[in-house]
């Protein structure tokens, strides 16, 4: 038994899926297949059930799946607390974030990291804050990103960077700094999709004034900052984003940027992890790092 073959069988297993395994381990589904077979040849026991166009972990499947787990990680600690003897880091981390921070985040911080530990590999997965912390809670990811808190009884938060959300017009609309909510209920908004950490702290400030998202005339949902950003520039509509998000275009003088009466509050962005499992050491040196890092002015 090779650990690779391990870990390609923990992917299969996490995933329900060969395909999806090989997609995140950047191998061939038949280079993953094989590995998996040498494990059942190993040990002389099936270790999944083909359920559909999902796989499922055999009764014995789940016993190496608990153990296989258990072996990784202490591999990964061992290398880790070797480090200074033998000059090498190994090790994976599966970081799950919402919008903002893995577009204007974490490649910053991945790239400062492996200048320090070039042996971690990294996988970054880019969804709405809810979906992340329940992918946590399944086990699919070792950390998140979040700048909203869910499942605060199971999962753990450390907090990271706080800023504030601003309002940002085409260049066209020039208002009075601060700007205020009532003066923006005759433009035309573009907002977040559902689920989104922004979107969440938006429909915050909006009931603590007084003001339900009705009287906003939304014209258009899009779940990429990026795209906000862009559709107003074109003019579509005035949106409110994270001040992370909207430094590159202000600066560049594509739109404007205001801050908003209403909002006088900074938000958090948070690590989150799963309470219940033990962080590999390279993941909360990851933590412990980032910390120290500064990725907004």
């Amino acid at each position: 038994m090779q650990f690779y073959q391990l870990n390609a069988f923990i992917k299969v297993a996490e995933k329900k899926s060969f395909s999806r395994a090989a997609e995140e381990l950047y191998l061939s589904q038949s280079t993953v297949s094989s590995h998996i077979s040498s494990l059942e040849k190993h040990f002389g026991q099936k270790l999944f059930d083909r359920m559909g166009r999902e796989v499922v972990l055999t009764p014995f499947g789940e016993k190496l799946f608990y153990w296989g787990r258990e072996i990784m990680k202490t591999k990964d600690m061992a290398v880790w607390d070797l480090k200074d003897w033998t000059g090498k880091v190994e090790g994976n981390i599966h970081i799950g974030a919402g919008t903002v921070p893995s577009q204007f985040m974490v490649p910053f911080l991945i790239s400062e990291f492996i200048k320090k530990y070039p042996g971690i590999n990294f996988t970054l997965s880019q969804n709405s804050s809810e979906l992340v912390a329940e992918d946590i809670l399944q086990g699919k990811m070792d950390l998140g990103i979040l700048g909203e808190k869910y499942y605060t009884e199971k999962i753990e938060y450390v907090p990271y960077l706080s800023e504030r959300l601003v309002l940002i017009t085409p260049q066209d609309i020039e208002l009075t700094e601060p700007a205020s909510l009532f003066d923006l209920l005759d433009y035309n908004f573009i907002m977040r999709k559902a689920g989104s950490g922004t979107q969440h702290a938006i429909e915050k400030i909006l009931k603590k004034e007084g003001l339900d998202m009705s009287r906003l005339k939304v014209v258009a949902h899009f779940n990429n900052v990026q795209s906000i950003k862009q559709g107003v520039k074109e003019g579509l509509g005035v949106s409110i984003i994270s001040e992370i998000a909207a430094v590159d275009y202000a600066r560049s003088g594509y739109i404007n940027r205001y801050t908003l009466k209403e909002i006088d509050e900074k938000r958090t962005f948070y690590f989150a992890y799963n309470g219940k499992k033990t962080l590999a050491p390279h993941t909360m040196e990851f933590i412990n790092f980032s910390r120290e890092k500064v990725v907004f002015p």
